[in-house]
């Protein structure tokens, strides 16, 4: 498919399951497009879907771009005042969600209604769609892209992971981040593959239950539900037949214990960001040897990608690609493209015979004791322990000087505590590196972190 027409909306629409017994029978989507365009607005008029992870939200996000609309979906958990603030920085006069907000008439939209937000609609054009920008670009901004660059990137990402029609795709990743709607959702739509919905929240029983009971094939993660899987490997299924993970960096012994866990099956380590539309790169992990795994691969068909200010070997990435964003609205919204195509990641990188490897956000890297430190550097550290499944590092200032404190969630309580957990730590990094504080809360295995 080149396009979202109504027939293949309706017929991908039939091919979307949920693992929640609980989920209310949402409107078809003519409905939806019935209560759509009774809402008044213009073909380029943007609306904001503050729903639920579910079915219902795929199907109003899909029905307003067959209306020409431009939807951006955001957490259902945002708070109202800051979904309003948001929507008068993209100029949406209109929030769909089930939430009662007080905020005045309330008009049906399928299982939800559409509120008004008290801000004119800036217009758009027919054809776009907004996406959150990535975590680091603040909490008021989107990136504008075209519809058809996104089928394009689902494509793209398709191949370089085997997705094909006879997949069942999990998705236990948000729909409002870019990953979720395009390499999965979008993905699904483009090969006729089923796609089952599942949480927020993430647990490692969940997980496994839902593989079972849904015939799962093909399902993304992120590094953090990877070490949690890895931290309880009696509830890892052997299945699906492919794992992809993207959010963030593997260390390579993570990737070792992945492959040797599901001996058979086919691991694939992504890159990419909301801005590049969004994926950038994949690694077939099981086909490449042992030295590639700390790499995410090469770049798609069709991006190009290069490095600059590089030094000793790693630069800031930049890709040059047909699906980067149009532009950027909202807060912060000068500075993204480069040029037509290209944009700046933000991300440290080296290239190696056409393999990227990722070394962490640009701004992971800060000062300490007058010594450059990797933020990133810390976390794969942590990462390395036993028992550590996230990790926060701090940079705090103590009487004009930078120091870092690391904030690690386990499993379960080690022994010696705090002070057996800063030793391993500091055994793996430099002295520039070494926390002046260790602290240790317990893993909440129901928790979502991205």
């Amino acid at each position: 498919m080149n396009a979202l027409t109504r027939s293949g909306v309706a017929d991908f629409l039939t091919r979307v399951d949920t693992t929640r017994t609980d989920a209310d029978a949402p409107a078809g989507v003519d409905d939806v497009l019935a209560d759509l365009a009774g809402l008044g607005l213009a073909p380029g008029d943007a609306i904001v879907l503050c729903l639920a992870n579910g079915v219902e939200l795929l199907r109003v996000q899909l029905a307003s771009l067959l209306l020409g609309l431009v939807p951006l979906a955001v957490a259902p958990s945002t708070p109202w005042q800051r979904v309003r603030t948001l929507a008068g920085h993209i100029g949406a006069a209109v929030v769909v969600t089930t939430r009662l907000t007080g905020a005045g008439p309330r008009t049906p939209v399928g299982g939800a209604f559409a509120v008004p937000t008290g801000h004119p609609a800036v217009p758009y054009r027919p054809g776009e769609i907004l996406l959150s920008t990535s975590g680091t670009s603040g909490m008021f901004s989107a990136c504008v892209h075209r519809v058809s660059s996104l089928l394009h990137n689902a494509r793209l990402h398709a191949a370089a992971t085997g997705i094909t029609a006879a997949d069942t795709l999990l998705v236990n990743l948000p729909l409002y981040y870019s990953y979720a709607f395009v390499a999965q959702a979008l993905a699904a739509y483009e090969t006729e593959a089923r796609l089952v919905l599942d949480g927020p929240p993430f647990s490692p029983a969940g997980y496994r239950d839902a593989v079972t009971a849904h015939g799962v094939t093909h399902s993304s993660v992120t590094p953090t539900l990877v070490r949690q899987l890895l931290a309880a490997p009696e509830l890892l299924p052997r299945g699906p037949r492919v794992l992809a993970v993207g959010g963030d960096r593997l260390a390579p012994a993570e990737v070792t214990a992945l492959l040797t866990a599901r001996p058979s099956a086919e691991l694939y380590l992504t890159y990419g960001l909301t801005e590049a539309g969004p994926r950038v790169s994949t690694l077939a992990a099981h086909a490449e040897p042992a030295h590639r795994h700390g790499s995410v691969g090469r770049p798609l068909p069709g991006v190009r990608a290069s490095l600059r200010e590089e030094r000793c070997g790693i630069g800031e990435l930049l890709v040059e690609s047909d699906t980067v964003l149009l532009r950027r609205v909202g807060e912060r919204s000068a500075r993204v493209l480069l040029a037509p195509r290209t944009i700046a990641t933000g991300d440290a990188f080296s290239l190696d015979d056409g393999y990227l490897t990722f070394h962490g956000r640009l701004s992971d890297f800060v000062v300490l004791r007058g010594e450059k430190v990797s933020l990133t550097t810390v976390r794969q550290a942590a990462h390395a322990i036993p028992g550590v499944v996230h990790c926060v590092p701090e940079v705090v200032n103590e009487g004009g000087t930078q120091v870092l404190d690391v904030h690690l969630s386990v499993t379960a309580s080690p022994p010696g505590g705090a002070k057996a957990v800063r030793r391993l730590l500091n055994s793996q990094l430099l002295p520039a590196e070494r926390p002046r504080a260790v602290f240790l809360s317990a893993a909440d295995p129901e928790t979502f972190r991205k």
